[in-house]
């Protein structure tokens, strides 16, 4: 089977992202200047409970960052991420 993809444009070019990676970009844009906990992320884009022990939310920030550009999502510890213009 394969994986959904969907397609977004970084400094006018084309970049594909996975169906988790673009729920997340959407999300983090609809919240964009915001820092989004985590547990929210969890919550929102993987329908987990906010305090899931899972990594699945760090993992996908790391390919989302090698995709759009290390500097558009910044870490701010002990909050959460943010999505910077």
């Amino acid at each position: 089977m394969k994986t959904e993809e969907r397609r977004i444009l970084i400094n006018g070019e084309p970049c594909r992202l996975t169906r988790t990676e673009y729920e997340l970009y959407q999300w983090m844009r609809r919240n964009q200047g915001s820092v989004v906990s985590r547990d929210a992320l969890l919550k929102h884009v993987w329908g987990f409970p906010a305090e899931a022990d899972t990594r699945s939310v760090d993992m996908c920030v790391r390919r989302l960052r090698a995709k759009i550009g290390q500097g558009r999502i910044r870490t701010i510890y002990g909050k959460g991420y943010i999505l910077v213009a």
